[in-house]
């Protein structure tokens, strides 16, 4: 009898609780964004390389998150490259991590794209095209010896160096033959142009349909962060951090003259080959939402690349000015990979500062015809 009577109760319970859990997951459909996608297939793939530790695999298509991506047979981001560059172009070559490779956006609405597309409008009758070298995880060393790798067939006229916040404590550990967590690629005993993912999608059926569920998601989310999980967990980000923070350490000393070591690369590279440089300084959410107002960042940046003849753009006046919502500037739970609009007020600076200042000149190098 006491179990007969008890089931109707249990099975009143579940049905409240369901209906809540319901509830909960229509309301949270109405007021917050939909998680990436990141178990589309085929997933974006990289080759280890002993001396950048992964490059991307040529010729190919395939997905990173929301982001369908085109991978050309130099195994940058886009369209084919003329090369040998046609005489009389004006060629604009792109580093940086994955912001700059567009991390979860299309093709055409990256800044490199979208920049290059303002300049064809604004110069039709000027032959210019702007190269993306990109790759998701890279510090300053890593795409320096990329351009090293590629300069001779590229010949580019203009590098833009599309500086992020995390490129400073990245270079901390940038001697490891592999990371783990966040953009790093976790692998033991790689193996020369052995095939890699940096977030294959999770094998498990349950966890595929958990993120499908919005309260399920931001839950996970949350309980990853208070405990101090995936990148609130990394030593690296706390350095970032710290610096966004105005403040000072060893760690943080140690990291900038890394990175200035690669930037006073990069300047003996443009002498011998007769290019031009500029760092574009590229911002956090937080620092477009307000916060972070004492960053040792931007500030140290253009320290760095003035003395070496660098010019310096910084998008964050014109992401901070933007009358679009901050959070619709950035994808959805990332503080750190714009938007489709982000990344095209990123491109609308860099085209009014060269707009202004002009195209520099290419310095006198190598044979360039």
């Amino acid at each position: 009898m006491r179990t007969s009577s008890l089931l109707p109760k249990l099975g009143l319970a579940a049905f409240v609780s369901l209906t809540m859990l319901g509830a909960a997951e229509l309301a949270a459909r109405a007021i917050l964004p939909a998680p990436p996608d990141g178990a589309r297939e085929p997933q974006i793939a990289y080759r280890y390389d002993p001396e950048i530790r992964y490059v991307l695999a040529p010729s190919q298509k395939g997905w990173i998150d929301d982001g369908f991506l085109t991978i050309n047979s130099l195994g940058f981001r886009g369209r084919e490259v003329d090369v040998p560059k046609p005489q009389g172009r004006f060629r604009i070559a792109v580093l940086g991590d994955s912001v700059t490779l567009g991390w979860g956006v299309a093709d055409d609405e990256t800044y490199s794209v979208q920049f290059q597309q303002m300049l064809r409008q604004r110069f039709p009758n000027r032959d210019l095209d702007v190269v993306n070298l990109g790759v998701s995880g890279y510090d300053t060393r890593q795409e320096v010896a990329l351009l090293k790798r590629n300069v001779s067939r590229l010949q580019p006229d203009l590098v833009l160096v599309g500086f992020y916040s995390n490129d400073v404590p990245d270079a901390l550990d940038d001697t490891q033959a592999s990371g783990s967590g966040g953009t790093r690629i976790a692998v033991s005993n790689p193996e020369a142009g052995q095939v890699l993912h940096i977030n294959p999608p999770s094998a498990s059926w349950w966890n595929r349909q958990l993120r499908k569920s919005r309260v399920a998601y931001n839950l996970g989310r949350l309980v990853t962060r208070l405990g101090g999980k995936g990148e609130w967990g990394m030593s690296h980000f706390s350095i970032e951090i710290d610096m966004l923070q105005g403040k000072e350490s060893a760690d943080l000393e140690r990291a900038w003259g890394m990175v200035q070591t690669q930037l006073v690369n990069l300047h003996a590279m443009a002498a011998a080959d007769g290019f031009s440089v500029g760092l574009v300084v590229l911002p956090c959410k937080e620092q477009v939402l307000g916060q972070y107002l004492t960053a040792n960042y931007q500030t140290r940046v253009r320290a760095i690349a003035q003395p070496l003849g660098f010019f310096v753009i910084d998008p964050l006046p014109t992401l901070v000015a933007s009358r679009t919502s901050k959070d619709a500037l950035f994808i959805p739970y990332d503080r750190n990979h714009p938007s489709a609009a982000g990344h095209r007020l990123i491109a609308e600076t860099i085209f009014h500062y060269l707009e202004e200042h002009g195209p520099p000149a290419p310095r006198a190098g190598k044979d360039r015809t």
